[in-house]
């Protein structure tokens, strides 16, 4: 998600939305997210939010922005990172598309377990063999290959992101070198209470408009006294964004347990 806002903020203003860290996990990501950054030689690295785990163990998750290789979209340069301390940071490394094609098989919640592995059975494979069960993100199935939990998180976030990173309409441009930035004559947007003043922000100012996804799969509420307005994802529960009119300022984060809502589509 292309974001420009301080975290601090951005939980006050999605507080009431259902957006909470404890106060001891922000301090320690206001100290260890500079570093990491710093350690990692990255331009930018921002809270992205939280995918929950059936342990308890969930994975804080941050975004960075690495160098853009000539000619390539802006999303190529994002760089994502995993902790479950808020302390020991963790490089997601990409998938290829191989790799994402099989995760994409797999169904449910995340373990909280990063060293757990999934099996996929290859199309024509033996029947698993009695006690085992056969399906994939089983354990226990037949041979096949093997998926970690890292390489599904990575995905998660993948498909998240791609499907969200909310920005207003006119607020970034890209750069010399390639890096979305805040566009600084940014004044604010006339209808923020309309669907057409938001973007995909994954590769800039040329994302697709809101308007143009799905009816039905975004919730838009404004508030005109304050000049707030919340957007949730219905296809991504827990993906959250805000825009304040008053101080051109806005933010976003996940915290969900990285399901998508595949029912949707009857609920409409």
């Amino acid at each position: 998600m292309v974001q420009f806002h301080n975290l601090t903020l951005t939980l006050e203003a999605l507080g009431s939305c259902g957006v909470v860290l404890p106060l001891e996990q922000k301090a320690v990501l206001a100290h260890s997210l500079p570093l990491k950054q710093a350690k990692a030689g990255l331009r930018s690295l921002k809270s992205w939010g939280k995918v929950t785990a059936r342990n308890g163990k969930d994975y804080l998750i941050a975004q960075g922005a690495g160098k853009l290789p000539p000619g390539q979209l802006p999303r190529t340069a994002l760089k994502y990172s995993f902790s479950q301390d808020g302390v020991k940071w963790i490089d997601l490394e990409a998938l290829s598309d191989d790799v994402v094609s099989k995760v994409a098989t797999i169904t449910g919640m995340l373990s909280g377990e990063p060293a757990k592995s999934y099996t996929i059975q290859e199309p024509g494979a033996p029947p698993a063999a009695e006690g085992e069960e056969g399906i994939a993100g089983d354990e226990g199935a037949a041979p096949g290959t093997q998926i970690s939990e890292l390489q599904r998180l990575r995905y998660i976030v993948d498909v998240i992101s791609a499907d969200t990173s909310v920005v207003p309409k006119g607020s970034v441009r890209v750069d010399a070198s390639g890096k979305v930035v805040k566009h600084e004559n940014f004044s604010g947007i006339s209808y923020p209470d309309k669907l057409e003043s938001y973007l995909h922000g994954m590769d800039g100012p040329d994302g697709a408009s809101l308007a143009k996804d799905v009816q039905g799969t975004w919730a838009l509420q404004y508030d005109a006294f304050q000049g707030r307005t919340f957007l949730r994802s219905l296809i991504w529960p827990g993906y959250q964004f805000y825009y304040i009119g008053a101080t051109c300022s806005w933010g976003a984060q996940y915290h969900g347990d990285g399901c998508k809502n595949n029912d949707l589509v009857f609920m409409l």
